[in-house]
């Protein structure tokens, strides 16, 4: 009886229990939903802090979409909300539970702390927002990268930031870093970049675009990429514009400073790195020191370029970052310091095959098997000073900035040189170890002073002046080379071959001058601009090369050791006491004027440009040694009419449709009409003064949907048709600049941006399909005999398909931020062979990198950067093959191997202060 009982009570009691439990879900209100925006943009303010007054603990963020998610409230009553945001005023909003589960909050700027001009002019223009912002209001087809997304990207330069952008590939200079901007398809020469809105001196010794890893990412405010043309833009891009918007003065006080610390793994357990003693070289050529008819010996000559030495790793790569900033006198003065140190270790990897075409042969054959390992030290500082001055209806800017980069590369080679026939394991054959040792020195200085005033409500006028000095140093580069005579796999080791000592310099002073005139017309229907101005160019660039060839003092000694340990202890003599002063030595002045004027109309509903440019360029080379019979000097000069229109329509205020039409052309480079002959790094090279600009017909069109201020879908085509567009190529055994007949280039975007809470997705892809049809030269089988065919081909660095995806997160609450970067580069031609179906080719390339930061208390904050987490590695291959090429290592099917390119992984972990 009493356990019937007992048994009774326990039911009820579990009766009661449950509930009691079921009540108290139903009076567990839903959560409490909501978005926090700016009240005049309607903009999503991502990391806003929402408390609940009446709930000590209870607290959260906004997302990356501007929303919040508060639980645990109870079913009714009332809430008070306590919403801080920087720069906002704070609110107190009281939240009726029973009614409202989704509310709203539209936050107003503090006046206090915000001049009205600041926060019409410069609020959010670092910010994701307002990279979105310029690209649904502007005139033209931008994208665009923040400073909010530089800063938070795996990326430390401005080459690795800019890959990230829809339609942009980088193609990498010699040492394997990224440096050269590819924007849809259309090669590096295609494209400009601005500073600051302004064209300044490229330190490239052969070429006008600018190796944008000189640029640190820290400097940047913004990176603008323009896609499209107007009249008030220079004339020579194809592919577009990269304009670098370098930092402005804060609206307070604000100071910012960064220290990392990292390594490459390439040095860890697998490969030495390499230093020679280049504090030790000769800095000046004798022949410049002391004139033509001075006789050099090797008393003249330091040794420190022959000097190598190994070390297990190198040092640990660092990076600095410091930016000081203020406005004054009522906001009306703001003054901008910054400065950035990059001091990197890197280390390449690289297998390197020549081929040749033998006679009666229809495709090439392996001819040099070469295996290079580069260890670089690259020391980058730039510091960047702006002050801008308001006044009523005045205001003026003088921007100064200061780059410089010294770079230390030590290059082992070592090769086995073949003949047609050659069996790896069998017979004899030769090995040629090399060791290239320089110091490459690039500096760019730009001042940059601009005035824009506004006299009355429709009048205004603008204008620049920009002086900009860019120079590249590469004394005393030298070359030891050393042959080996391989009898049954031993080595009879004898004396070194050869040595050569390079000297080369160049300097490019430009100034610069811009005008323009704007008076805005209002009418009923539209209100129309009429734009009108002028700009005038002047270059010059000066260039020396010199070279110095030696032999060994002892032709018949044998050397010790293996690998770099036997260029110790030679003894050289000067051959070329005069040295060899090249056909590189020259002067070049380009002066070019232009003019333009442009009417645009804006309706409610869009927007209608209509252009028209003028350039007149003048191009002069004076040889200062002239070469077979070639003249010492050389010009061209030319006009070029430019039109563009673009029409612009907003359907509603989310979405707009864009089609865009200009014409431009693509100027040939000092360096490739001057009538050289040199032995380059990789080819003999030559120059081409008959060399003609190429003009190009570009169309555009995109549609633009933006569903909140923080978010964008992108979809647009393009077409180009090129005449005479200008690609380097084999002619007559000489890799040189020219003109290949007319070419077109179609293709097309897609860009995404979506956010839910605290995860992100950024993802483009772009579809290129060019094609160019030029001459080829063909073996007849069995023959010597060359017949010219037609092969048609992508043009030059044209990949068919690349795509980039980032995942993102952000919690501001707990101060973590995170981002999953991942690129891929389709196949593209490299390298133009003067044979049927020789040309060169680099295989995709997919690449993964990551970042994170978690931020404190008090400005401070902790960040991570990991770039080549896969590890890639860069192919470069022909699209035939034979079974004599099969033989060869590291061949693969369906393909013949010319080169690949392994770089490692590399790791940055840092602290971050903002005040």
């Amino acid at each position: 009886m009493s356990s019937k009982f007992n048994i009774s009570k326990m039911i009820n009691r579990c009766f009661v229990s449950a509930t009691i439990f079921i009540a108290s879900l139903s009076i567990q209100a839903m959560p409490l939903k909501g978005i926090v925006k700016d009240k005049s943009t309607g903009e999503p303010l991502v990391g806003t802090i929402i408390k609940i007054k009446e709930y000590k603990k209870e607290k959260t963020s906004t997302g990356l979409d501007g929303t919040f998610l508060l639980k645990d409230l109870p079913d009714a009553g009332t809430v008070t909300l306590l919403v801080n945001y920087l720069s906002y005023k704070p609110r107190e909003i009281t939240v009726d539970l029973s009614k409202n589960h989704q509310i709203e909050i539209s936050m107003e700027p503090d006046a206090e702390n915000l001049d009205e001009i600041v926060i019409k002019g410069q609020y959010n223009s670092h910010s994701n927002q307002g990279a979105i912002s310029l690209v649904k209001n502007s005139s033209q087809i931008l994208n665009v990268m923040s400073r909010q997304t530089i800063q938070l990207s795996p990326d430390i330069n401005v080459a690795s930031a800019l890959q990230r952008i829809s339609g942009v590939t980088m193609e990498s200079d010699a040492s394997g870093q990224a440096a050269y901007a590819i924007l849809r398809g259309m090669d590096k020469r295609y494209n400009y970049t601005l500073v600051n809105g302004i064209k300044i001196s490229s330190p490239d010794d052969q070429n006008r675009y600018i190796p944008l890893n000189l640029f640190p990412s820290d400097l940047m405010d913004r990176l603008v990429v323009s896609k499209s043309l107007t009249a008030d833009m220079e004339g020579d891009a194809a592919g577009g514009v990269v304009d670098m918007d370098m930092k402005d003065a804060p609206s307070h006080f604000q100071l910012q400073t960064n220290m990392a610390l990292g390594y490459s793994d390439f040095f860890f357990g697998k490969h030495d790195y390499l230093n020679a003693q280049r504090g030790n070289i000769t800095k000046e050529a004798p022949y410049e020191q002391y004139g033509s008819e001075y006789k050099a010996t090797m008393s003249d000559f330091k040794d420190g370029g022959t000097l190598v030495s190994s070390h297990a790793v190198p040092s640990p790569n660092m990076v600095i970052g410091l930016s000081a900033g203020n406005r004054f006198w009522n906001n009306r003065l703001g003054i901008l310091l910054a400065g950035n140190i990059q001091n990197e270790f890197r280390g390449t990897e690289r297998t390197f095959n020549t081929a040749s075409m033998p006679f009666g042969e229809q495709a090439e054959v392996i001819s040099k098997l070469q295996n290079r390992l580069y260890s670089i030290h690259d020391l980058t500082a730039g510091i960047h000073f702006k002050i801008d001055l308001n006044l009523a209806h005045h205001k003026l800017e003088w921007y100064n900035m200061y780059i410089n980069r010294n770079e230390n590369t030590v290059r082992y080679t070592n090769s086995i040189v073949t003949d047609y026939g050659y069996e790896p394991d069998k017979g004899d054959y030769t090995r040629d170890d090399e060791i290239r040792t320089n110091t490459q020195t690039q500096s760019i200085f730009a001042s940059h002073l601009k005035g824009t005033h506004h006299f009355g409500d429709h009048f205004t006028v603008d204008w620049s002046g920009v002086f900009s000095r860019a120079t590249e140093k590469d004394p005393d580069r030298t070359y030891v080379d050393i042959k080996n005579t391989i009898v049954s796999d031993s080595i009879n080791k004898t004396v070194a071959n050869s040595m050569e000592r390079r000297f080369q310099h160049n300097t490019d002073k430009s100034l610069e001058g811009y005008l323009n005139l704007n008076y805005d017309t209002p009418f009923s229907f539209a209100d129309l601009s009429w734009k009108a101005g002028a700009m005038y160019s002047r270059k010059r660039r000066e260039n020396r090369y010199y070279s110095y060839q030696f032999n060994p003092q002892n032709i018949s000694a044998t050397l010790s050791g293996e690998g770099y340990s036997m260029f110790k202890g030679i003894d050289w003599y000067c051959r070329t006491p005069y040295a060899q002063a090249s056909q590189l030595n020259y002067n070049s002045h380009e002066n070019i004027g232009a003019v333009y004027a442009m009417l645009s109309m804006r309706f409610t509903k869009g927007e209608i440009i209509a252009g028209f440019r003028g350039e007149h360029t003048n191009q002069l080379y004076t040889m200062l040694q002239t070469f077979k019979g070639m003249g010492s000097i050389g010009e061209q000069s030319y006009w070029d009419w430019l039109p563009s229109a673009s029409l612009k329509w907003s359907p509603t205020g989310k979405m707009n449709v864009r089609l865009n039409y200009y014409k431009s052309i693509n100027r040939p480079s000092f360096y490739e009409i001057v009538p050289y002959e040199i032995d380059g790094e990789e080819y003999e090279e030559k120059g081409n003064p008959e060399l003609k600009r190429a003009r190009i017909d570009n169309i555009d069109a995109r549609w633009e949907w933006f569903p909140s201020a923080t978010e964008q879908v992108l979809f647009g085509v393009f077409y180009k048709y090129l005449k005479d567009p200008i690609e380097m190529s084999f002619y007559n055994n000489f890799y040189m600049p020219q003109n290949l007949g007319n070419a077109k280039n179609i293709g097309m975007e897609i860009d995404l941006i979506k956010y839910i809470r605290h995860f992100g997705i950024k993802a483009n892809y772009t579809y290129t399909h060019s094609s160019i049809t030029t001459t080829k030269r063909q073996y007849k089988v069995g023959s010597a005999e060359i017949e010219t065919i037609s092969q048609t081909r992508p043009l030059v660095n044209q990949a068919p398909h690349t795509a980039n995806l980032s995942l993102l997160y952000k919690d501001t609450e707990h101060g973590w931020n995170g981002q999953l970067a991942s690129s891929y580069t389709g196949s593209r031609i490299a390298i133009v062979s003067p044979y049927k179906d020789a040309d060169e080719w680099e295989r995709g390339l997919f690449s993964l990198d990551f970042s994170a930061e978690k931020k404190f208390k008090k400005g401070w904050s902790v960040f991570l950067k990991a770039n080549n987490l896969t590890n890639a590695v860069r192919e470069r291959y022909l699209k035939t093959v034979n079974d004599y090429n099969a033989q060869f290592p590291n061949q693969k099917s369906g393909r013949t191997i010319m080169g690949t390119y392994k770089y490692g992984r590399t790791f940055l972990l840092g602290i971050r202060y903002d005040l």
